[in-house]
């Protein structure tokens, strides 16, 4: 009898381990989609900026970039 409900508080404290730890796992997946949806949005508004840059001296367009480089890192 008492081993019975001790399976029985056992089994429902297991089940709410593994509740916990399911959502704790669901959330560092939703971060990770969050950080690479951020680095998309980034890279998209990047292009966006290079595609309006209108340079014909070659200089000046290696130049851009470098000065891009140094602002990201």
């Amino acid at each position: 009898m008492i081993f019975g409900r001790i399976k029985i508080y056992l089994a429902a404290a297991g089940a709410f381990i593994v509740a916990l730890f399911a959502a704790y796992l669901r959330g560092r997946s939703d971060k990770g989609e969050a950080v690479e949806r951020e680095r998309l949005e980034d890279y998209v508004d990047t292009r966006k900026r290079m595609d309006q840059v209108d340079i014909d001296d070659s200089n000046a367009a290696r130049k851009w970039l470098d000065d891009r480089m140094h602002r990201l890192h």
